[in-house]
């Protein structure tokens, strides 16, 4: 009579095994790879849209520093609606003191003086 080795029992369930994990590691590798390239689809979109975002917010910027220039204020509103550019020797100036007392304002000398 042969005696079986004991190894051979373990051999014979340790092949199946083995083969069930190299099965299960690859799709789990396949779902991992998936899901990566899921997420890379989506920040391609966040960016896209930041890319919008950020050039709409450039055109608006524009927009606003064409809509607030000093001339085309001054060409708009020049003699119309009551709007007047104020004398620039008339102006008063308003100085901030250090303590916390009222503002000084009143017109400088050089102002006061008639050209």
């Amino acid at each position: 009579m042969m005696r079986e080795k004991p190894f051979a029992i373990l051999s014979f369930a340790i092949k199946p095994l083995l083969i069930c994990l190299i099965v299960i590691g690859v799709f789990s590798l396949v779902y991992l790879r998936s899901g990566f390239l899921r997420l890379e689809y989506g920040l391609s979109e966040i960016e896209q849209k930041k890319m919008h975002y950020l050039k709409e917010r450039k055109m608006l910027l524009a927009e606003k520093t064409s809509l607030l220039s000093f001339a085309k204020v001054e060409g708009d509103f020049n003699g119309k609606e009551g709007f007047i550019l104020p004398d620039r020797l008339k102006v008063v100036h308003l100085s901030r003191q250090k303590t916390y007392a009222s503002y000084k304002a009143s017109l400088e000398k050089k102002q006061l003086a008639e050209p």
